[in-house]
């Protein structure tokens, strides 16, 4: 008899972060002894080890031991350099070059006034780099912060804070300048506004950003043009500030409160993160803690959110947990297992680009406020306006209403609605099937495909060949039409129609 053994999750945790932090500190302590590096100076080069055998190689501490900077493996096979925070193994910085490389190849971190990350023979591919600032020496302060200063530590010329992946930790200022937030899968981004911050779904590399959440600093005033713009910063009182800048100091316009704030929680490590299901989330840790705890969700609904159920999903808010099925299904239950569609590349604007139509009742979208729309007299003509539009992916109408709500990105998933007056109109690429079954064909298939294609070739050279031979003995005066004709018993010629018979309907 099989058994299994089911350990809690939060036992895992706790038993991957101490073999997280046991393997960092022997990689340290075999490199450099027992004291670990704090500072890189000009002329510093850490290699990468193909071997390693776990998957965060630190070369650069933190004063307070809880940081370090490191070769990290992201997913199975790639490379990236990343600040980490070593109790929980989580990743705060990533400097996320536009090429990851790769873990099984040789690669460099080096400092000679200026970060650099390269990859290949001689590490010879710089796939990420600090550019233009100089400085004397690399430090990882005990804010995670990783800073170049110069020697008399009163200049930074660069630091990671002003360069975000996709979290913000205590004390870190996300400002109109800064980069975006950017989910690790790349769907997602978080960016701030004059006077709101929003996150935004980003298609076709970057190129379509339609926004799904947006929140406006309470006390701002969009239309005083001279009014200074607002910048962001994770507060250790369990709040996310939102404060003017210019020379009014930390004038607060706003606060999204946190779970803990009532509490007055302090001596948290806290970080904010736009994790790869699209949702904005606050964590915060204690000592002594297993595991981060959520403190505080952008978007409190399961099917609020841009892409619960997938491409071309649609999500049913349930009792228990909402239900996902497919647009294209007309039952009322099921899931999205496998998903619906692959999720889409490129716009319908290409020649020769063609789609197929999936209409639906009862259903709108969760962030349809934020979505253009026009006014029509009937659902036909919402339709007619998105079938003419190359751009548009689909089309929301309100018979109550007469709005249409035009999709001018790739459908993903919509939400549910008891109310008949709501119809949906959506564009699948047709070409998308049989690509995703290319894509998707296994090694036993393809084989099979392979043999299939040799016999077929075959045979098509015997028939050719055998054609052949007959028009010459027919032009040789061989054999005549009608002796070619081979006499066929009744009972042959009535399993011939039973068998056609089959294949009607």
């Amino acid at each position: 008899m099989r058994r299994e053994c089911r350990r809690d999750p939060a036992t895992n945790v706790v038993v991957v972060a101490a073999l997280f932090v046991a393997c960092a500190a022997l990689l340290i302590e075999e490199a450099y002894g027992e004291e670990p590096v704090t500072e890189l100076s000009n002329g510093f080069t850490a290699t990468h080890s193909a071997d390693a055998p776990g998957r965060f190689e630190p070369f650069l501490y933190a004063t307070n031991g809880v940081f370090a900077l490191g070769f990290l493996r992201v997913g199975k096979s790639s490379l990236d350099l990343a600040v980490v925070h070593l109790p929980s193994s989580f990743p705060l910085w990533r400097a996320t070059p536009a090429r990851l490389a790769d873990w099984s190849r040789p690669a460099t971190l080096s400092f000679d006034g200026r970060l650099v990350l390269a990859t290949g023979p001689g590490a010879g591919t710089v796939l990420w780099s600090t550019l233009n600032p100089v400085g004397d020496n690399v430090k990882l302060l005990n804010s995670s912060d990783l800073v170049i200063r110069l020697f008399d530590e009163r200049s930074t010329p660069w630091r990671s804070f002003n360069s975000p992946s996709d979290t913000l930790v205590l004390d870190q200022n996300f400002t109109l300048s800064s980069p975006p937030l950017i989910s690790e899968n790349r769907r997602f981004a978080l960016r701030l506004g004059k006077t709101y911050m929003a996150l935004y779904m980003e298609f076709y590399g970057g190129r379509t950003r339609p926004m799904y959440w947006q929140h406006t600093a309470l006390m701002a005033q969009p239309e005083n043009g001279t009014e200074p713009p607002v910048y962001g910063r994770l507060d250790g009182r369990g709040f996310f500030g939102l404060y003017l800048q210019g020379g009014n100091g930390n004038e607060s316009v706003d606060k999204l409160a946190f779970d803990t704030f009532p509490r007055n929680l302090t001596g948290a490590f806290r970080r904010m993160t736009l994790d790869d299901d699209g949702n904005l989330r606050a964590y915060y840790w204690t000592d002594g803690s297993k595991a981060w705890t959520s403190d505080y969700q952008a978007i409190s609904g399961q099917c609020e959110l841009p892409t619960s159920c997938g491409a071309y999903g649609l999500c049913a808010p349930g009792e228990s947990a909402p239900q996902c099925q497919c647009l294209g299904n007309s039952t009322t239950g099921g899931t999205t297992s496998p998903p619906c569609a692959p999720v889409e590349t490129t716009d319908l604007c290409g020649a020769g680009q063609m789609f197929d139509v999936v209409r639906r009742s009862r259903v709108s979208l969760a962030y349809k406020e934020r979505v253009p729309f026009e006014t029509y007299k009937t659902v036909a003509e919402c339709e007619a306006s998105c079938a003419a539009d190359c751009t548009c992916w689909g089309a929301l109408y309100n018979g109550a209403s007469g709005y249409c709500y035009l999709i001018g990105f790739p459908v993903e998933t919509v939400v549910y609605e008891a109310d008949d007056r709501k119809v949906g109109y959506f564009k699948v690429r047709k070409a998308q099937q049989s690509a995703a079954r290319a894509r998707t064909m296994s090694p036993g298939a393809a084989a099979a495909t392979v043999v299939l294609s040799l016999v077929l070739a075959v045979a098509g050279a015997y028939v050719g060949y055998w054609l052949w031979e007959r028009r010459r003995r027919r032009r040789a005066g061989g054999v005549g039409m009608e002796q070619e004709l081979t006499p066929r018993p009744y009972r042959d010629l009535k399993s011939m129609d039973s068998s056609s018979n089959s294949f009607k309907s």
